[in-house]
C-alpha cells in the first residue's frame, strides 16, 4: 500500500517529477517539449494524471485531487510555470503577473495598515505607562505621609491635625 504524502512531501515529490522531466527533455536534444501540452500551453490535468502515476510507481499515494493545488497554492503554479517555460511552452494561467502584483500590492497596504495599527496601540500604550507611573507615585507620596503620621502617633500618643479645622 503507497504512503499517503502530505502537501510539502507533494510539492517536492514535483519538483522531481518536473526535474527527471526536463532531464529527459535535455537529453533528447530539446527537440520537442516532453511535457503535456495543448495548442502550446502546458495541460496542467495530463500532467498531474502523468504525475499521479509516477508517484504511484514510486509508492507515494498522490491525490486524484492534486490539480486544485496548481490552482490553490502558488507554489505550485509557479513551478510548473518555469518548467513549462524551460520547454517554450505558454505558462498556465494559475500565476498571471497581475494576480502576483496584485497580491502583492494587497499585502503591503496590510502590512502598512498592521504597522500603523501598532505605532498607534504603542503610543496609547506609552500613555497609559506614564499615567499609571504618575498615579504611582501620587500613591506612594501618600502612603508615606501615612506612615509619618503613624509612626508620629505610636512614638507620642497624640493625634496630629493636619486638615484645617472647620
Amino acid at each position: 500500500m503507497p504512503r499517503t504524502a502530505t502537501v510539502p512531501e507533494l510539492l517536492d515529490e514535483l519538483r522531481t517529477f518536473l526535474d527527471q522531466r526536463f532531464a529527459e527533455y535535455d537529453q533528447g536534444g530539446r527537440a520537442s517539449p516532453n511535457l503535456p501540452s495543448r495548442g502550446g500551453r502546458i495541460n496542467v490535468r495530463s500532467l498531474m494524471q502523468e504525475f499521479r502515476q509516477w508517484g504511484e510507481e514510486r509508492g507515494v499515494e498522490v491525490p486524484e485531487s492534486v490539480r486544485q493545488y496548481v490552482y490553490n497554492e502558488a507554489e505550485w503554479g509557479a513551478l510548473i510555470d518555469v518548467a513549462a517555460q524551460d520547454q517554450g511552452l505558454t505558462a498556465t494561467k494559475t500565476t498571471e503577473t497581475a494576480k502576483s502584483s496584485d497580491a502583492a500590492e494587497d499585502r503591503i497596504v496590510r502590512l502598512s495598515k498592521d504597522v500603523k495599527n501598532q505605532s498607534e496601540g504603542h503610543a496609547l500604550a506609552r500613555a497609559r505607562i506614564v499615567h499609571l507611573e504618575r498615579k504611582l507615585a501620587e500613591k506612594e507620596a501618600e502612603n508615606a505621609r501615612l506612615r509619618e503620621r503613624f509612626a508620629f502617633i505610636q512614638r507620642t500618643g497624640m493625634v496630629l491635625r493636619t486638615d484645617d479645622v472647620q
